[in-house]
């Protein structure tokens, strides 16, 4: 990725998220960005990157062999949002990563938002599962038939996601 890029991204990042997580989003996307297995996905306007997903390695320590993606961070630029973005980055990604052989990406989000591109509430694991407190936002979304249903266990982010406060929704509602 082109340095230029990586500024760009994590000014989308920062200004997505407000003053109040913004520049701790930014800082979590700029470690996200520097692991190998990362994959990022940008939408362009008016000759700038107007959003941008990630998406990183997630396993169930018992099925390692099911290739998952988590879906963190999401974020589109305030002038661009409500304007097809996020639309484009989600549609854009779930192609590409169908296409690379992802099984299943699972997601803790906004439970309005990623529903509208197959994404449901699920009953497994987080890497802290006692701090999901708002059940309906952790959701995945099936890529390969079938490969959800057996998945149980234990699961493992890259070490950037393995800090506790990622994972607690008791703040939000």
């Amino acid at each position: 990725m082109k340095h230029p890029d990586i500024g760009a991204i994590l000014d989308v990042h920062r200004l997505a998220f407000g003053e109040a997580e913004g520049a701790e989003i930014a800082q979590l996307a700029k470690g996200l960005l520097n692991h190998p297995d990362t994959i990022s996905v940008s939408a362009e306007r008016d000759g700038k990157i107007a959003g941008n997903v990630l998406f990183t390695p997630f396993t169930f320590k018992d099925h390692p062999a099911t290739k998952c993606h988590l879906l963190a961070p999401c974020g589109v630029l305030p002038e661009y949002q409500g304007r097809g973005v996020g639309k484009e980055i989600m549609e854009t990604s779930i192609a590409q990563l169908k296409s690379t052989g992802t099984d299943a990406v699972f997601v803790l989000g906004v439970p309005t938002f990623y529903p509208r591109y197959g994404f449901a509430p699920t009953d497994k694991q987080t890497p802290y599962p006692d701090l999901l407190t708002v059940a309906e936002a952790w959701m995945a979304l099936e890529l390969t038939p079938g490969s959800v249903e057996n998945l149980n266990g234990q699961t493992i982010a890259i070490p950037q996601f393995m800090h506790p406060h990622w994972w607690d929704t008791s703040g939000h509602g």
